[in-house]
């Protein structure tokens, strides 16, 4: 199943039941779905949407009939923690005509839906356009009111005119009731989506056996809304794959209906790089504190590890050309261990003793000539 339309934050799939009742409108369920990808563990699937939950939206509604706009109202709502929305077309604020300025005389209308996401700034973004075929109770001033209702086709008699309505009661394979209209060939219904290959419909199945029963063969991708675990399952080449019952782990989080880095790892995680495919971090900060660990890396099997930065070390070294009898030479740093310290005299290690913190003194019997060369490696 997928979903064409490209917008930029959030992408909108819909099931739609439309009741009737004394006061004016039917009733609108949507299911608001978050555009962010995720890829769920064991499976080939690089597209799928998790609900919107707990989100302030404004939908608009604009009636059209085949030649004008009759009518266009707002609702702002916010999902429940589902992401679905209910709401009545006709009880929410009128932003051109009035609902009773609609002229239902039995002819198909489109009832076409913008959403905006109020913390965003992309404004309305139009989702889908549905036809629709409304007839309002008897006394509403707008329509006759009059509606056959029927639990089956065959309980119908011929002749049909091109634009007749009914109620039925149960239909497709989900036994879901529904308007009908008689197109001068067959009674088509008119206000929902019983096809599973509808890019616009997350098709709604009530169990495991209905959901089986509508998706014989299902691809891998394939989403259903099923109402006994009230979750998102996709279908993912060997199974369905439930959303609810998924957890973020191995160093993964949700939040926000968000998958996050983050968290305790729980099983070996091996990342592996190339020459073209590196792995780097950014922005850094610099470390000023002489207790902070260095991270190392084994050799032979890449682990990570710690190492206090005390244990590892810098030299510096000095030159110096010493004058005859001469035995006191300056550091190239402060001394604050003499251990690590080494002096040589023409190449040959030599003992020493520390006189002050920048100081050393030669042993005697190493008491230099004229043009020897002392070099003092200093470790820190």
């Amino acid at each position: 199943m997928k979903f064409s339309h490209k917008i930029q934050l959030f992408l909108f799939l819909l099931t739609n039941t439309f009741l009737f009742g004394q006061t004016p409108g039917f009733n609108y369920q949507a299911l608001i779905l978050n555009n962010e990808e995720i890829q769920i563990p064991g499976t080939n699937v690089l597209e799928n949407k998790v609900p919107l939950g707990l989100e302030e939206i404004t939908l608009r509604f604009t009636i059209t009939n085949e030649t004008a706009v009759e009518y266009i109202e707002e609702h702002t709502i916010s999902t429940d923690e589902n992401g679905m929305v209910s709401l009545i077309v006709g009880e929410g604020t009128p932003i051109s005509n009035t609902f009773y300025d609609i002229n239902w005389d039995g002819k198909l209308k489109h009832l076409n839906v913008e959403l905006n996401i109020l913390n965003d700034n992309d404004g309305f973004v139009f989702l889908d356009s549905q036809k629709i075929l409304y007839i309002p109770q008897p006394g509403s001033g707008n329509g006759n009111g009059n509606i056959k209702i029927v639990n089956s086709l065959g309980d119908l008699s011929p002749p049909y005119q091109l634009g007749d309505i009914i109620w039925l009661t149960e239909y497709g394979i989900n036994n879901n009731p529904s308007l009908m209209i008689w197109d001068n060939t067959s009674w088509l219904p008119v206000n929902a989506d019983f096809d599973p290959t509808n890019e616009f419909g997350l098709i709604v199945v009530a169990n495991e056996n209905i959901r089986a029963t509508q998706f014989e063969s299902p691809d891998i991708g394939d989403q259903v809304w099923n109402q006994t675990c009230n979750c998102i399952e996709i279908y993912n080449g060997t199974h369905w794959v439930s959303f609810k019952n998924m957890k973020a782990q191995n160093g993964l989080y949700i939040s926000d209906n968000k998958v996050k880095l983050g968290g305790i790892l729980i099983e070996p995680t091996l990342i592996t790089t190339s020459s073209t495919n590196t792995f780097a971090f950014a922005g850094l900060q610099e470390s000023t504190n002489t207790e902070d660990q260095i991270v190392v890396m084994d050799k032979s099997t890449g682990v990570l590890r710690q190492k206090a930065s005390s244990t590892l070390h810098q030299k510096k070294q000095v030159i110096i050309i010493a004058s005859d009898g001469q035995l006191e030479f300056t550091t190239p740093l402060n001394i604050t261990n003499s251990d690590k310290i080494d002096v040589f005299r023409n190449g040959v290690r030599i003992n020493f003793v520390a006189i002050n913190n920048t100081t050393i003194k030669l042993e005697q019997e190493a008491k230099c000539y004229q043009d020897d060369k002392v070099r003092i490696v200093q470790l820190y």
